[in-house]
């Protein structure tokens, strides 16, 4: 249906440009001629993701419980920055063991790039589908500052640190040994 005022010209230009856009952008996680993915960074890292969020998951659920026996008497706000900062930084520790065992360096701040982006979906789908429903709605909105922006905000600021430390001072190239050159 076309508004009142609409052209439909400029709205099928604006359609071919959004459609060439999302394709370019699926396109990069087909497979080529020999079969194999265009872009291994945007795959690898958006499944790593999941392994951090396992992460983070089983350290929030191990850490809480002994978080919240430890800091029971103490004011409200310490309680929460604790049982959101803990877990997360050892969350983070965990997920920073894996820096090294990555050929390609860009592998850890595109994972948790990836863990933003999937949080934001998250958050704007659950404020859409909760829009009717405000206790509910602001009870998610608790849950999840208390166990979204601390992982994500450590992890991708550790992460980002040791990148741009790594592009700073890349490791020094070797030389093949003269009976490899050829």
């Amino acid at each position: 249906m076309l508004g009142k005022g609409s052209n439909p010209i400029e709205n099928q230009e604006w359609n071919q440009k959004v459609t060439k856009a999302a394709d370019s952008f699926w396109s990069a996680f087909q497979m080529t001629e020999n079969g194999k993915v265009k872009s291994t960074l945007l795959l690898y890292s958006f499944c790593l993701c999941w392994v951090f969020i396992v992460i983070y998951a089983v350290s929030f659920f191990f850490l809480l419980d002994p978080l919240e026996a430890l800091v029971s008497g103490e004011p409200k706000a310490l309680v929460y920055l604790t049982e959101a900062l803990v877990p997360a930084v050892f969350g983070t520790a965990v997920c920073m063991l894996t820096w090294p065992l990555f050929k390609e360096k860009r592998m850890l701040p595109a994972s948790f790039t990836w863990m933003f982006l999937l949080a934001m979906a998250c958050l704007i789908a659950m404020l859409v589908l909760m829009r009717d429903e405000p206790e509910a709605r602001n009870l998610f909105l608790i849950f999840f500052a208390q166990a979204v922006p601390a992982p994500i905000l450590l992890g991708g600021g550790a992460s980002a640190f040791l990148y741009s430390r790594y592009l700073k001072n890349p490791p020094a190239v070797k030389e093949a040994e003269p009976w490899k050159r050829q």
